[in-house]
């Protein structure tokens, strides 16, 4: 992988606003990937190279809830991590299903930008502890 390249991240959320304040927030130090679609979420989430999910949970009437299941059933080293930004405080579903973090909106960016380094950067160690 070239060194310079930049970390890539899918934010998958339902909001459009919301889903361009992350894109142009992020997109200095990650290559965004994002989508307001559930269908062609789940395709983006696990195309390679990815390093973390920024889900909305309520994604489709809640479809976003299956859409974390869905990834967390998959093997640990091919899933990337999963961070819901909801407006429903359901920490604990989330928690149990499988996610790496849970923020309540609304989310900073900059909040957004820290949970995303702390969380890439645990797997990046892990992957070279193994």
């Amino acid at each position: 992988m070239n060194v310079e390249a930049k970390p890539r991240i899918v934010i998958i959320e339902n909001d459009f606003p919301t889903l361009e304040l992350y894109r142009r927030e992020l997109s200095s130090e990650y290559e965004v990937l994002a989508t307001l679609d559930g269908t062609e979420a789940l395709a983006m989430a696990q195309m390679a190279g990815v390093q973390a999910v920024v889900l909305e949970p309520a994604l489709g009437g809640g479809k976003g809830w299956d859409l974390l299941a869905t990834l967390s059933q998959a093997a640990v080293a091919e899933s990337p991590p999963v961070i819901l930004c909801s407006t429903s405080d359901e920490r604990r579903k989330g928690m149990a299903l499988g996610a790496a973090a849970f923020l309540v909106k609304p989310v900073l960016p900059t909040t957004l930008h820290q949970v995303l380094q702390r969380i890439i950067g645990r797997r990046a160690a892990a992957a070279t502890d193994s």
